[in-house]
């Protein structure tokens, strides 16, 4: 048995305007509704949007399995007023957390100043399914929003959003902060044991000290068997390999120094950069694990994706490749980056959000729905 996508619709979400600047929109995440009541099954959908100063999130719904979309708030910088930039990640509680109930809508993201001088995780909430959102709090503070800065303060990126096994809220990142101990950069988490209002100790994950690796990007899926997979970027290697590891409660991810699994075929290819995963029932008995990478490589080569690749056995063995819905030209650097899915329709369908280019300077948002069968 094997996973198989019929494209049933595609379209765009956003088109950046010729004023704003490049590369226009990058980083989409989009959310079907399940824990809000007769707001169930509406689409939420988010990115880097390149405006300037005071630059937002924008929250685009869909209320027809993602056919059309419009804008519906933006999540201001009310902490910092310095703009919500970079990363923006939405994630639904589905379940009471603290004092907040299930169904409100979390976003975390990276607050920068227009000089670039500082970048701070910061979590927003809703509690009226996108309408309007507040400051929730703080997760980490870093430096320079510049990468690979050796003589300064360095910075935190990339936060997501998942529930460990025993119902908690986590928060993954990647953290440049300590270079001086040989890390260039990390994979780390905090927990928030309040539905978000405060966070725990960070804790190291995918940690190498050599001052090379920069594992970045993480993203956190349960499986069937109630593993926890987690999707990230190892930058340092040549090709940015898409590595992955599997946790059994969401929190001990094994060694830190460990460098994971390469999400690899049995005939050698393999996908780079900027990764996204998700599990879905079809495919096989197990379901499927469905991985998205801007390139695919083998050797020495390196081209445009094309094809996810997924694996049928919660990540044990090799990796299969299915065609990629949307296309994108991976000789950009801003299409493809970070692209972003998730299950609609009862868990029938999935949609597929990706930056793909409308001129050699910008990029859109654009989607695609695919309906999933077992063949």
């Amino acid at each position: 048995m094997a996973l198989r996508l019929v494209t049933e619709a595609t379209g765009v979400v956003y088109t950046p305007p010729e004023t704003n600047r490049r590369p226009g929109a990058m980083y989409p995440r989009v959310i079907c509704l399940e824990h809000s009541g007769d707001s169930n099954g509406t689409l939420l959908a988010t990115f880097e949007q390149y405006t300037a100063p005071n630059p937002v999130f924008p929250i685009y719904v869909s209320r027809d399995n993602g056919l059309t979309w419009s804008l519906l708030s933006e999540v201001r910088d009310t902490h910092n007023g310095w703009g919500n930039k970079f990363q923006p990640h939405l994630f639904e509680f589905p379940c009471r957390l603290g004092d907040l109930p299930e169904g409100t809508i979390m976003i975390a993201g990276n607050s920068i100043p227009d000089n670039g001088g500082s970048t701070e995780l910061v979590t927003y909430i809703s509690r009226d399914h996108g309408k309007t959102w507040e400051f929730r709090s703080s997760i980490v503070k870093g430096g320079l929003s510049r990468v690979n800065t050796q003589d300064g303060p360095r910075p935190v990126w990339e936060p997501y959003l998942y529930l460990d096994a025993a119902g908690d809220l986590v928060c993954y990142y990647s953290d440049e902060r300590f270079f001086s101990d040989g890390y260039n950069q990390l994979l780390s988490y905090q927990v928030s044991k309040d539905g978000g209002k405060t966070w725990g100790e960070e804790i190291y994950n995918v940690a190498i000290p050599d001052g090379k690796m920069r594992p970045g990007m993480p993203i956190v899926v349960r499986l069937p068997d109630g593993n926890y997979f987690m999707s990230y970027e190892m930058v340092g290697l040549p090709r940015w390999d898409v590595n992955f590891k599997i946790s059994p409660d969401g929190l001990d991810w094994g060694d830190p120094a460990d460098p994971g699994t390469r999400a690899e075929t049995a005939d050698g290819l393999f996908l780079g950069s900027t990764p996204y995963c998700l599990w879905v029932p079809q495919g096989g008995p197990e379901g499927t694990v469905i991985v998205a990478g801007r390139r695919e490589g083998e050797g020495d080569c390196i081209r445009n994706p094309g094809y996810f690749h997924v694996n049928y056995h919660c990540g044990k063995g090799p990796w299969e490749r299915i065609p990629m819905p949307i296309s994108h030209d991976s000789r950009l650097g801003f299409t493809g980056y970070s692209q972003s899915m998730c299950l609609i329709e009862n868990g029938t369908k999935l949609i597929h959000l990706c930056p793909v280019q409308i001129s050699p300077q910008k990029a859109q948002i654009s989607y695609a729905v695919c309906r999933l069968e077992t063949v």
